[in-house]
């Protein structure tokens, strides 16, 4: 009979310490017959060596050793190891009886070598599956533990994109926590379903990083990728894959593929806990966005972008730093609507939102402030950086060429520019001053930046 850990794979090592060879022999020829992997040691040096090295499930114990008895011996090895199983064997009275040392001792068995080696084998089976027991227990606690530690890291509030990333190298860590039985690699990937149906990958590791469609991937993973989008519960697929399903509450679907080998029962649980708190956290992500971001332009929206104006200015007045905004208003844009429809204004929005993002830095902070009028906020930034990153818009905007149903929208915008000096924290003055300053661009003939000039803070607003 070959034991395999019912089902786990795992064939179950056995120590046998004692100091009477024959017993060693015998028991030994015996429990190779039965399968297990065996060791032995003679004495308890040898005895606390190779359960630390070998990290046997189960230790078959003589109570008797030359050097020690095995209370002490169950002592030492329980300081370091308390999954393994002990068995006391022993060919002579103990001093105390077996009833009463299976209480005081972390053993699970008391054999008496003058009984039949049936009775021995009994007893080992039963201590194997407390073991097996024990460690699912330990794995389960394991995940757990690793769940807890990362949640804050999964749940606070992050770009979609970077918590799918950070989702696949948890969950990837999360499955290598099961040891021997899932042998998880860094590669995964995690998709989600578009507008439409359409599936997509918004997030990749190792050898898939960089796919960002379906048509990127081998074509077995393909069907494994459907069949997640299938499946409710966490499971493992024949051709190598975890898959771990996400069911948001708005009806959206997606799921996380990780390579590895399998998913243990035990697994199951935690898997379905975790991709849990990430459809939690993509739903926190949702909502805030929706709070913060323009639907139309993806970009901030005006009550955001004035609150974190109002941060940088408090901020800056602590630091002495100086800090900057720029007023953009599209140029000749009520032209486009009357001509094209409203559509083609929207075509054209959301293609200068995303030319302003590009020109502007990873610091900067920009929000639709009105129809047409977008808001910059540059923090720690003078005057003359925050003409420098103007200008860089204005450019960046008089070369697009938006396309809409076969018409090309050539595109400019007016800027106006205006500086906080260190300490003054008046963010209606500030806007108020980078409006005049847009507005003067405009009357000097559009398509130009301007900066604040307390002396020419008046003009008349143009179109």
């Amino acid at each position: 009979m070959y034991h395999c850990g019912w089902g786990t794979g795992m064939k179950h090592r056995i120590a046998i310490v004692d100091d009477d060879p024959i017993v060693v022999m015998v028991s030994e020829a015996m429990l190779l017959e039965e399968g297990y992997e065996v060791r032995s040691a003679c004495d308890l040096a040898a005895a606390i060596v190779l359960v630390r090295d070998w990290q046997p499930h189960l230790m078959l114990l003589d109570y008797y050793l030359a050097d020690d008895t095995a209370p002490d011996v169950v002592a030492q090895i329980r300081s370091f190891d308390t999954l393994v199983q002990v068995i006391l064997v022993t060919g002579f009275a103990a001093k105390q009886p077996a009833r009463q040392l299976l209480a005081q001792l972390d053993i699970q068995g008391y054999h008496d070598k003058a009984d039949s080696p049936h009775r021995l084998l009994v007893l080992v089976e039963a201590a194997l599956k407390h073991y097996l027991a024990l460690e699912r227990t330990e794995r389960q606690r394991r995940y757990l533990r690793h769940i807890l530690h990362v949640s804050p890291q999964i749940l606070r509030l992050q770009p979609v994109p970077e918590l799918m990333q950070a989702a696949l190298t948890h969950v990837g860590a999360l499955l290598q926590d099961a040891d021997s039985v899932v042998a998880a690699t860094n590669n995964g990937i995690f998709v989600l379903n578009e507008a439409g149906g359409a599936v997509a990958i918004h997030a990749a590791t190792g050898v898939f990083a960089g796919a960002t469609k379906l048509a990127d991937l081998p074509d077995s993973l393909n069907a494994v990728v459907r069949a997640g989008m299938a499946v409710l519960r966490p499971c493992s697929h024949e051709a190598g894959y975890v898959i771990i399903p996400l069911r948001t509450r708005s009806g959206d679907r997606g799921c996380i593929v990780v390579e590895a080998e399998a998913l243990p029962m035990e697994a199951l649980e935690p898997c379905e806990i975790y991709s849990q708190q990430i459809v939690q956290a993509l739903e926190n992500v949702v909502l805030y966005e929706r709070a913060t971001v323009d639907q139309l332009t993806h970009v901030y929206t005006r009550d955001f972008g004035i609150r974190r104006l109002q941060e940088t200015l408090r901020l800056g007045s602590r630091t002495a730093d100086v800090s900057s905004v720029i007023m953009i208003d599209i140029d000749r844009f009520k032209p486009i609507n009357d001509t094209f429809g409203h559509a083609a204004g929207d075509v054209a929005l959301r293609s200068i939102a995303a030319a302003v993002l590009t020109a502007c830095r990873t610091t900067d902070i920009v929000a639709r402030y009105g129809g047409e009028e977008f808001l910059v906020v540059l923090p720690a930034t003078g005057s003359e950086g925050a003409n420098i990153v103007a200008e860089r818009i204005r450019t960046t905007i008089a070369a697009l060429a938006v396309e809409f149903e076969g018409n090309v929208l050539q595109l400019t915008a007016s800027l106006g520019v205006a500086t906080a000096q260190s300490g003054d924290n008046d963010q209606a003055a500030l806007l108020r001053n980078a409006d005049a300053a847009m507005y003067r661009a405009k009357a000097a003939g559009r398509n130009a930046v301007t900066s604040f000039s307390p002396e020419r803070n008046t003009t008349g607003q143009t179109s």
